[in-house]
């Protein structure tokens, strides 16, 4: 009998972190499920950890690969196994509320339009503690979304469900050929075909510890992920406005002293000014992109307490708080209550 939902898990050495993450599968509310647990090649007894699952529960599935494929040939062969009515995603070191799956479900029941849909996350530490109370929050809405997806991604992995229609019996899969991003390639060109939405409830615990890959390997993901962004940028014709070196400059409003030279950072100001600008006269005021816009004006003002007092910094401090009145008064008033002692420097 086909399930309502198959939830998709490779697995490579993920042994610390493996059996809180499955049984936060078995555990979920809606009991209507397949979990497939994609078996990587690893060596640190993992596989045996699954296949204890199996024996325990006939809603596993526990799939070897033939050696290390790698993540994106993994999931795309766990995307052929799956016979769910929506196919789901989880990472095998992060944890999924008991009432993630069940939520979603019911989200998609009732939005027939909506083809792809994340939710937030909860990060936490490598012992489960959780890191920051505030939750990372994507962006609800279709338009917003796709605004997003042209610098970053705007789907948690870990938190994605989707209906297999949309990748149109096989011809959208992960792309084996990128080593990074490729969730966010994948999702970019599923919203050529349908339509985005995310959940505002963090749904998912996402763990933070030295052994990922994104953090072994940074600037290769981000070289990689600046090809997937300077792609949307084409598809959407906004190419002839940007340049690939301004996608460049997008994509690092967040980052710090080592990445820009002072001439980047004026630069990035302009090019942010004139990207929200852009974004605005096509979306209007709407609430969700908003929010979007002032994480990229925080970013930027956090980025700036650590530059050097120069010229450079002064220019763009002024004009952030120019282009971000209301940011800027909220920065200030918080450094005011840390210097009256009234609250905890972060």
């Amino acid at each position: 009998m086909r399930p309502l939902v198959s939830v998709l898990m490779s697995v490579k050495d993920g042994m610390p972190f493996l059996p809180e993450a499955m049984e936060s599968i078995l555990g979920q509310t809606l009991g209507d499920l397949e979990l497939i647990v994609l078996e990587d090649g690893s060596t640190d007894g993992s596989e045996a950890i699954a296949a204890s699952y199996v024996e325990r529960d006939s809603r596993v599935r526990l799939e070897k690969n033939p050696g290390n494929l790698g993540l994106a040939a993994s999931l795309n062969r766990g995307l052929g196994l799956a016979g769910g009515r929506y196919f789901a995603r989880q990472d095998a070191d992060d944890i999924s509320l008991p009432d993630r799956l069940a939520r979603q479900v019911a989200f998609m029941e009732t939005s027939p339009e909506i083809d792809l849909l994340g939710a937030a996350v909860a990060p936490i530490d490598e012992k489960g503690r959780v890191m920051d109370e505030a939750l990372d929050r994507q962006p609800r809405s279709d338009a917003a979304i796709r605004w997003k997806m042209l610098i970053t991604n705007a789907f948690h992995h870990s938190t994605v469900m989707l209906r297999p229609e949309v990748l149109k019996g096989g011809e959208l899969r992960y792309d084996a050929g990128l080593p990074f991003a490729q969730d966010y390639d994948l999702w970019s060109r599923l919203l050529r075909r349908g339509k985005g939405a995310n959940l505002p409830a963090g749904l998912v615990r996402f763990r933070h510890h030295p052994g990922q890959a994104s953090q072994k390997a940074w600037g290769r993901q981000q070289g990689i992920a600046d090809q997937v962004a300077w792609k949307n940028f084409q598809m959407m014709g906004l190419d002839r406005e940007f340049t690939a070196r301004d996608v460049f400059l997008l994509r690092r409003v967040g980052s710090g002293l080592a990445v820009l030279s002072k001439e980047q950072r004026v630069a990035q100001l302009a090019v942010l000014r004139k990207f929200l600008s852009r974004a605005g006269s096509a979306l209007g005021d709407d609430p969700e992109w908003r929010l979007v816009e002032s994480r990229l004006w925080y970013n930027l003002r956090h980025v700036i307490r650590y530059w050097p007092r120069d010229a450079a910094t002064l220019k763009v401090l002024i004009g952030t708080m120019a282009a971000d009145p209301k940011g800027a008064v909220l920065e200030i008033n918080n450094m005011l209550k840390i210097l009256r002692g009234s609250r905890k420097k972060p």
